[in-house]
């Protein structure tokens, strides 16, 4: 019997309600904004009513015609240039007193976003895919210099507190990265990536795929 350090993801059988009770209550607005948006993506569509009839009208929640989502890079496109416009800086303003609710929008659609990059890469150009990355990238660029009124930090702020999982988010970036430009430039570009946004004792596994399988130009 494992312990329940040992269990996986994969060995579930039910969901423990209490416990995933508990994990809610202690969980953050924006980290709380990503579940529903992932849960929301397996919600069967006869269950809408149940979990929604009380706070909104069908039409909030749902389309009668199929709809397409923009494409990642024109959503990523428009997020990036929002952001840098200084909405949500706006936005937390006009929050008052909890400014800190537009920031936390924004680092639900971020994450959001990056989980498209994710998802998407496998199917998508991985020219677009990269691109989408290095906008989000660039983004996380400007906001760490703070020369600009692009989020509102209560406290000393930074990209540190967005919690990025790179583990997850960064292996299809660079695989993307490795069939569109030269070897060389591409072990560059990656290793440049890891080093500024991935804590230091996490980037062994991710420097482990600039020699693996994944041959630049491929």
């Amino acid at each position: 019997m494992p312990t329940p350090d040992e269990i996986t993801w994969a060995q579930l059988k039910l969901v423990n309600h209490e416990s995933a009770w508990r994990v809610l209550q202690r969980t953050d607005r924006k980290d709380l904004l990503v579940m529903l948006a992932r849960a929301l993506r397996s919600v069967p569509l006869g269950n809408l009513e149940s979990i929604f009839s009380d706070y909104a009208h069908p039409h909030e929640i749902g389309d009668v015609d199929p709809h397409v989502p923009k494409p990642l890079l024109e959503a990523v496109r428009e997020f990036t240039e929002a952001a840098l416009r200084g909405e949500f800086y706006v936005g937390a303003l006009r929050k008052t007193p909890d400014p800190s609710g537009a920031s936390h929008d924004f680092e639900a659609q971020l994450d959001l976003l990056f989980d498209r990059c994710v998802a998407e890469a496998p199917t998508t150009d991985p020219s677009a895919i990269r691109t989408a990355y290095e906008l989000l990238f660039n983004l996380l660029r400007e906001i760490d210099k703070f020369e600009k009124d692009i989020l509102f930090f209560a406290d000393e702020g930074g990209i540190w507190q967005f919690g990025i999982n790179w583990q997850r988010v960064l292996p299809p970036y660079i695989h993307c990265l490795a069939k569109t430009i030269e070897p060389d430039e591409f072990k560059r570009r990656a290793e440049g990536v890891i080093e500024e946004f991935v804590d230091a004792w996490q980037r062994g596994a991710l420097r482990l795929l600039l020699s693996g399988p994944v041959v630049a130009g491929s």
